[in-house]
């Protein structure tokens, strides 16, 4: 796992990943082949290009990346789960997943709780909370993980937490097979 605060240094784009223009025109879950295949259509491909580019070689590994945005507030959390192609998983009940993921905090307004929670083991039935990773939802922090461990997000009690969400996948997931967009 790898923890950077204070990811982003230039205001400009930090600003734009923090807008609420941004946040309402962001797709459920989104395909984009790469760099190395397609130019950035959007502020959050460019966002993919400039992270990853920086701490992986992957044009030869993987086929792209999928990706999305979480906004969670006050009453909410997200359920221990594990990434994986979520199509193939509902309708064949086959389960693929990333190669690796990452969060990126872009707002974190008076929040409370919040907590992204990683399980050490794979085995989601036998998580021991005294054994669970917890990283608080700071922004402009971005963090790097395998995403094939079982994760949620701890309830919030206070304020808003805006995250986006990329995974790393070595083969197009089923679920964007017809689109790049999801649902």
């Amino acid at each position: 796992m790898l923890v950077i605060d204070n990811y982003i240094k230039e205001r400009k784009f930090l600003e734009e990943l923090r807008s609420d223009n941004f946040w309402s025109t962001m797709a459920p879950a989104n395909w984009w082949d790469g760099w190395w295949k397609n130019e950035p259509r959007n502020i959050c491909e460019q966002f993919i290009s400039i992270v990853w580019k920086q701490f992986t070689n992957l044009e030869n590994k993987i086929d792209g990346f999928e990706y999305w945005s979480n906004m969670h507030q006050s009453g909410n959390g997200l359920n221990w789960h594990v990434d994986k192609d979520e199509k193939l998983s509902k309708e064949k009940k086959q389960t693929i997943m990333p190669t690796l993921g990452l969060v990126y905090y872009a707002v974190s307004n008076n929040l409370e709780g919040g907590y992204l929670e990683i399980a050490n083991s794979r085995d989601r039935e036998n998580i021991d909370p005294n054994k669970i990773e917890r990283i608080k939802p700071v922004e402009n922090r971005l963090i790097m993980f395998d995403p094939s461990f079982p994760h949620r997000v701890s309830k919030i009690t206070n304020g808003i937490r805006r995250a986006i969400i990329v995974n790393a996948w070595p083969h197009k997931p089923y679920t964007f097979e017809n689109s790049e967009r999801y649902p």
